[in-house]
């Protein structure tokens, strides 16, 4: 196989014979995966080798061919990291706020811009995926579905929103949609601004298109409402 070319992988192919991994194995596939998101972020997915990822984990190249056999499962394995974080965390705030779209809404502004799960360098493993082609069909079949699960949740909230606030006019797939995009822009602005991005700045931008359509159950953010007032 061509470096930097990818192709679909079993996850269980890793030493599933000797049953689950110890507390001293996952404690290193993690410590591999964390120096993987910062390859990819720093060379892209093309440029990124076992060597670079043994440099900045400070451990030998065999330690990690010993996990990741081939460096397709492991530039794999680094998608699905920080897929399944961002997926994790979306699950937990809608569970915890079963029937109060605005407060799931509100609450996967502030997951979606938190530093933790999108901070820049794993921002840059989901955009190294799109960059290139054979990596974006891999993104599409390894996480296209929760991508789609996702918008569909966005356009059953803005539904169950519209429903419950009497608001008329509203098109709830299309706020979906434009809502979603906007998240996705502020990401974009996270990989290139890196750690020069105003997350609260973001955060009050995000809440405030909700404010501007949903005003009955979103508050204007402070500042955002006196610029709208001077300009009136």
């Amino acid at each position: 196989m061509a470096e930097g070319t990818l192709e679909l992988t079993s996850a269980s192919t890793q030493k599933a014979v000797d049953g689950p991994p110890s507390a001293v194995a996952r404690r290193r596939r993690r410590e591999i995966l964390d120096a993987a998101i910062v390859a990819i972020a720093r060379h892209g997915l093309s440029a990124t080798t076992v060597e670079r990822v043994a440099e900045l984990a400070k451990i030998s190249p065999g330690t990690i061919v010993f996990h990741f056999p081939k460096k397709t499962e492991l530039l794999l394995a680094t998608l699905d990291d920080v897929a399944a974080e961002f997926e994790a965390a979306r699950k937990r705030v809608l569970d915890e706020t079963a029937g109060r779209p605005a407060e799931a809404l509100r609450r996967l502004v502030h997951i979606s811009l938190d530093p933790t799960v999108s901070a820049p360098d794993k921002v840059a493993v989901w955009y190294a995926f799109w960059g290139e082609a054979n990596a974006r069909k891999v993104y599409s079949k390894r996480v296209g579905a929760c991508d789609d699960a996702y918008q569909s949740d966005l356009v059953a909230l803005f539904d169950d929103l519209i429903a419950s606030g009497g608001y008329r006019g509203l098109d709830a797939e299309a706020i979906a949609f434009a809502f979603a995009g906007l998240l996705e822009g502020l990401w974009q602005e996270i990989l290139v601004k890196g750690r020069r991005f105003d997350r609260k700045a973001a955060t009050n931008l995000a809440l405030a298109y909700l404010a501007s359509l949903f005003p009955a159950h979103f508050d204007m953010p402070q500042g955002r409402r006196q610029i709208r007032e001077e300009s009136s």
